[in-house]
């Protein structure tokens, strides 16, 4: 059934391109995939007087439409892992860990066009439900995000912006084939009339699978039952990785009216159903079969997730404009646990629902032509409810983060840009619940749980930027960031503390970026943060609660640039070193998990002249990371680190006529067995092949 709606698709695909040809040679011309949309300006949260987030006094890396493309990124992760300074790792629940410069991922302000987008428990959503295709593009601002940004970028800011309409009709269409029954179909279609534009997507991707190493060998692992005892069984045996199928639908849309270059009006909506499987650890697995249930054979189920953001933008005067945003999303996700290594047995269901409603209001206010002042208020109402199997009832906690901010942008001199701004942020939890269960597991009661004090943070931040006659931009920045607690941690009952205070970090950079000409560009920046009151359940007590004990240094530095020697030639080079230490008091260890020394990300892009065939080879250097270190409160537990890999993969694309391109994309094309966490092999060379038709 699937290969068939794939032929089908394909073959509506070439009609159409076909259609289109005729209609070209009637006097409609061919439109480059650059015209077919346009950046979502809308999306940016900090337009300054030099446009875009690069001008800021950060660190900034964006990945384009166009990248996108070229690395076959088909997910946000994707595209994430070919940025200097982001490591990607899949471990437990299948699920992507993204960290920049060693933060963590809740630790990272995630957005898209500006909205916060997290699961309100953990703080974190599975990234890879979100498809490329109604990706612009990202920015990756690291360090020292603007205070406009709001509550929660302590370590960085990941902005993604969306498309909008170009200004003309435009329809675009993607199917492909890949190993084990994989299948990926996309449409998309903008057009603008008058004032008024739109642009629609709509994908469709699931596999049966992935297909691991040749160089992958079996061993014997741990099945560990609580009760119940332990007993040995390989886990994965190769080939296919068990329980690695996955499926997703997902619709994204925008609407809007352009009144002026300054008075738009948007509405923008989206819809994602996911379910996948969970491969398990080939070292040990973990089942608690008492009631409540819990085992890491387990599936995901339902994973949706829809949205409503309406924006805005509008100058009230010369010198004063204000753009603002309002929003609802809703999660809901089912997580299944099995008994067995065959997935057969049913112990528990486990379910969250979720929803976050709020707004931001931002203004910019002209002072004078060489001063721009800037605030921001963000406020938001966040919804938890969780059960731990389809028996018992919710138990529902709701808390408010709100942040107000206000920065500078003082131009006393041409090329010269002197930022500064703090914002103040706060957390307060209204409610929270427990589910209690009697020695049977069955339902006792549902308890009212002490809430706790609001929290605050108070953060400061100044940047300095300089922009020679040759475009050469020299920038430094230090800020204090802040991260207020999960309700995760908060109110799990496996070490929950309402008494946790924010996170926090000073970060420092230092920066220089160079272009010559279209010929080749270049940026170096040195980084150190240093991070207090890192919460953690490893401080030197036996109760596993979490505490703010942990405290980090990071620092290191990173260089990233492209040379275009020949025409149709690209060559891209990215390289983060990073040395991290823990000084927490009483540490056992120095070492911190999550941050690989070395990370080095290479790119070659090359079009044949005449033909137009575009070659492009991506390369991925990771070094060794520690996955578990012993701590105070488990001192005999054994260090765990995966080893360093290189992987490259492989896209050709080739133009058929005006408005189609077929592709082939190969990735770990040198099929290398790699971990990139502990536990849980890569996969291996897997092969994507499909056509493209635009008009």
């Amino acid at each position: 059934m699937k290969a068939r709606a794939l032929i089908l698709f394909l073959l509506l695909t070439l009609s159409l391109a076909g259609a289109a040809g005729a209609a070209g040679a009637a006097g409609a011309q061919s439109q480059e995939e650059s015209s077919a949309y346009q950046v979502f300006d809308l999306g940016e949260v900090v337009v300054s007087s030099q446009k875009g987030a690069v001008n800021q006094p950060a660190t900034v890396s964006e990945f384009t439409a166009e990248d996108i493309k070229r690395t076959h990124s088909l997910t946000v992760p994707e595209a994430l892992s070919h940025i200097p300074g982001v490591t990607v790792t899949t471990g437990f629940k299948n699920e992507p860990d993204i960290r920049v410069h060693g933060f963590q991922q809740y630790e990272t302000l995630i957005l898209i066009d500006g909205v916060p987008y997290y699961e309100t428990n953990y703080g974190k959503l599975n990234l890879n439900q979100l498809p490329t295709d109604m990706i612009a593009r990202i920015d990756v601002i690291k360090g020292s995000p603007s205070v406009l940004y709001g509550a929660g970028a302590m370590g960085a800011a990941i902005n993604i912006i969306t498309k909008k309409a170009g200004e003309k009709a435009s329809f675009s269409a993607t199917g492909e084939a890949g190993d084990h029954g994989a299948y990926r179909l996309s449409a998309s279609h903008g057009n603008t009339i008058g004032k008024f534009n739109y642009w629609l997507n709509a994908s469709r991707k699931e596999t049966d699978g992935w297909e691991m190493s040749d160089d992958f060998s079996p061993h014997q692992g741990s099945i560990v039952s609580r009760p119940g005892g332990t007993k040995q069984a390989i886990l994965e045996d190769g080939g296919k990785r068990n329980n690695s199928d996955s499926s997703q639908t997902s619709l994204w849309g925008k609407a809007g009216f352009e009144l002026g270059p300054e008075s738009k009006y948007y509405l923008s909506t989206y819809f994602i159903d996911s379910s996948w499987g969970f491969p398990v650890s080939t070292q040990e697995v973990i089942i608690f079969p008492s009631r409540p249930a819990f085992s890491r054979f387990s599936r995901m189920d339902k994973y949706q997730d829809w949205g409503l953001d309406l924006s805005g933008e509008q100058r009230l005067s010369d010198s004063f404009k204000l753009r603002g945003k309002v929003f609802y999303h809703n999660h809901v996700d089912d997580l299944v646990s099995f008994s067995d290594q065959q997935f057969s047995d049913e112990i528990s269901r486990s379910t969250y629902k979720d929803y976050f409603v709020g707004g931001v209001v931002l203004a910019d206010w002209d002072i004078a032509s060489q001063d721009t002042l800037r605030f921001a208020l963000h406020y938001r109402g966040d919804s938890h409810k969780e059960r731990n199997d389809v028996y018992l009832p919710y138990a529902e906690s709701f808390s408010y983060t709100g942040s107000a901010a206000a920065e500078n942008e003082w131009r006393p001199l041409a090329g010269l840009a002197v930022t500064a701004g703090v914002s103040y942020d706060w957390f307060e939890v209204d409610k929270a619940e427990a589910t209690q269960t009697d020695k049977q597991g069955d339902f006792a009661a549902t308890e009212e749980l002490d809430t706790g004090d609001s929290k605050d943070a108070f953060n400061p931040m100044l940047g300095i930027s300089y922009t020679f006659s040759d475009q050469t931009r020299v920038y430094a920045s230090a800020a204090r960031k802040a991260r207020f607690p999960t309700l995760q941690q908060m109110f799990s009952s496996k070490g929950g503390n309402i008494d946790l205070k924010a996170q926090k970090s000073n970060n420092y950079t230092l920066g220089i970026y160079h272009p010559w000409g279209s010929l080749a560009h270049a940026e170096a920046s040195v980084f150190y943060y240093d991070i207090e009151d890192r919460i953690t359940r490893d401080a030197p007590y036996p109760d596993a609660m979490y505490r703010n004990y942990a405290e980090v240094k990071i620092y290191g530095f990173e260089v990233a640039g492209g040379w275009n020697p020949l025409a149709g030639l690209n060559l891209r080079l990215g390289y983060t070193f990073l040395e991290s230490q823990d000084e927490s008091p009483d540490r056992v260890t120095d070492d911190v998990i999550g941050v690989p020394q070395h990370k080095v990300d290479v790119g070659i892009s090359y079009q044949v002249p005449r033909l137009q065939t575009r070659l492009n080879l991506q390369g991925l250097f990771m070094a060794e990371q520690w996955n578990q270190l012993p701590t105070p409160a488990s001192p005999d537990t054994e260090p765990r680190q995966t080893s360093g890999y290189f992987l490259a993969d492989f896209h050709v694309s080739q133009p058929l006529g005006d408005h189609l391109e077929a592709f082939v994309f190969v990735n770990n094309i040198l099929d290398r067995d790699y971990e990139s966490e502990y536990g849980f092999p890569g996969m291996g060379r897997n092969f994507w092949a499909g056509v493209t038709t635009r008009f």
